[in-house]
Parts: C-alpha cells; sequence; structure tokens
C-alpha cells in the first residue's frame, strides 16, 4: 500500500470512489455543493495550505482518500475519508487519519474538526477512538449531522 499527495490528475479515481461510497450510504453526489472542492484538488486543498491524500494498491487502484482543510489559524478540517467497500476493516482508514493528523501538527494544527452522518456508524468509531468528539456546532456539509472535534498538544 502507497499513501501519496493526491493532484488534479487524480480526480476521476477519486471520484468514482467518492460517487460509490455515497451511494452506498443513500446519497446523491453534489459536485456544485459538498463535493465542489474535488473540481480542482490543487487550488483546494495544496494552494491553500491543506493536503489531500490517497492510498493506492500495488496496481495504484485506489483504497482510500482522507484530505486536510486549513479552516483559520491553527484549525483544520477532515475531508473525504472514504475506504473502498471490498477494503474496510482492514485498517486503511486508520492508517490515512493517522497521517492526516500528523500532518495537521506539522502544519501547526491545535484543532481539528470533522463532519459525518449518523448513517456512518465505523467512521464515527474510528474518529472516537482517536479522541474525536461530538459537539453541538451544526455541520456545513447538508448531508452531515454531525460534527466533531479534537484538540491537539
Amino acid at each position: 500500500m502507497n499513501i501519496r499527495y493526491a493532484t488534479n490528475n487524480d480526480r476521476a479515481k477519486i471520484i468514482r470512489l467518492v460517487k460509490a461510497t455515497l451511494n452506498e450510504f443513500g446519497f446523491k453526489y453534489a459536485p456544485d455543493t459538498s463535493e465542489s472542492d474535488l473540481q480542482n484538488i490543487d487550488k483546494e486543498y495544496k494552494m491553500q495550505g491543506g493536503v489531500f491524500l490517497i492510498m493506492e494498491d500495488d496496481k495504484q487502484e485506489l483504497i482510500a482518500t482522507g484530505a486536510l482543510k486549513k479552516e483559520g489559524v491553527g484549525i483544520f478540517k477532515i475531508r473525504k475519508m472514504y475506504v473502498r467497500l471490498a477494503d474496510r476493516k482492514k485498517g486503511y482508514g486508520r492508517e490515512i487519519l493517522i497521517k492526516l493528523l500528523e500532518l495537521a501538527r506539522s502544519k501547526g494544527a491545535t484543532t481539528v474538526v470533522l463532519e459525518t452522518s449518523n448513517l456512518m456508524i465505523s467512521a464515527q468509531q474510528l474518529y472516537r477512538s482517536f479522541g474525536f468528539v461530538e459537539t453541538d456546532q451544526q455541520p456545513a456539509s447538508p448531508r452531515c449531522d454531525i460534527t466533531m472535534v479534537k484538540k491537539l498538544k
């Protein structure tokens, strides 16, 4: 398995994974709202002080994604955490999350937030195992109903 920084050249395979995962949970791909950041990954992440990671297998097939978007001084938001259905429960989401948190620390983050859906039980369990806690903050994403936060040391 290889984790690397995504570029705009990876857009098509990222969008395929995102669409497939959203479909599993009954959500629609929304290029004008929730997925507008995928139109230009380089601009939305790298050029704004964030990162977009992808994990690929030996055949360069996409297994997982995860992104870190700068929201303000010391505040980063985890976005686009997706793992291919056939590869869940193998620790790949955990690997991506570890890398994102390391990168957040290296960029001076004191707080990391994320949004998720109550339908994504395994994702919530993963986030809680890393110390994320639910807040009463309203999610910005129309399909999310949970906001979680983690303070970094």
